[in-house]
């Protein structure tokens, strides 16, 4: 199979399709998908064409030397939480060039450390997911690297819930439709920066119920 790579179209089953998600600090709301399974619940949602989780592990990549120079430190501990999570996520050196709008290898997540990589929307950072018959297949994630710029003063929480937020929907989450406030007094992360402690995890009891989910359908779906 050679499947190729489009832009907001709707699932066909056993072809791979694209959905971009993206944060500029406060990211719009996107539409889950339709499913017999649940896809959403209190402060969680699914990228549309996302149901389930496949269960093949995610390894990450990174588009060049730079990127994984600088994003390595913070991906492996957004391995380790989806990992905890049910999620199986490693951390490779390869090197696996990334563009926009095209699907990298079968559960591979290529970051990219790039400097406006939205030029129309300067402080923005974004994801490509890819999905195969409704569970995330691959992505391409693009941070922005002006985060880190002299003289910008973005706070190190802010990077944080970015990468974490890009990661999130990397693996099938999308913004939700509502961010109630969970017991610890946390919002979901997938709705914004919705916290800004430097807490060893940056996912909330809300994604953590989503990445639970997506394992509970795909036992649900054999």
């Amino acid at each position: 199979m050679n499947p190729t790579a489009k832009t907001r179209i709707a699932s066909i089953a056993f072809a791979v399709t694209l959905t971009v998600g993206a944060i500029v600090l406060a990211p719009t709301q996107a539409r889950g998908a339709t499913t017999t399974q649940p896809t959403s619940g209190p402060g969680w949602k699914f990228l549309t064409n996302v149901t389930h989780a496949d269960g093949k592990p995610f390894t990450i990549a990174f588009h060049d030397t730079t990127s994984r120079t600088k994003l390595t430190p913070y991906v492996r501990n957004v391995a380790a939480e989806l990992t905890s999570y049910g999620i199986p996520v490693v951390v490779s050196t390869r090197i696996v060039p990334t563009t926009k709008g095209k699907c990298p290898p079968s559960h591979t997540i290529a970051y990219r450390w790039i400097s406006k990589p939205n030029p129309a929307v300067p402080n923005q950072s974004f994801t490509g997911t890819c999905t195969l018959a409704g569970a995330p297949y691959s992505a391409y994630v693009y941070i922005n690297s002006d985060y880190w710029a002299t003289g910008r003063r973005f706070p190190e929480w802010q990077r944080m819930n970015v990468i974490w937020h890009e990661s999130g929907h990397a693996v099938g989450l999308s913004h939700p439709a509502t961010c109630p406030t969970n017991k610890a007094g946390y919002k979901p992360l997938m709705c914004a920066d919705a916290y800004k402690d430097l807490r060893d995890r940056r996912y909330t009891s809300f994604e953590a119920t989503a990445f639970r989910q997506l394992n509970t359908n795909r036992l649900a779906l054999r």
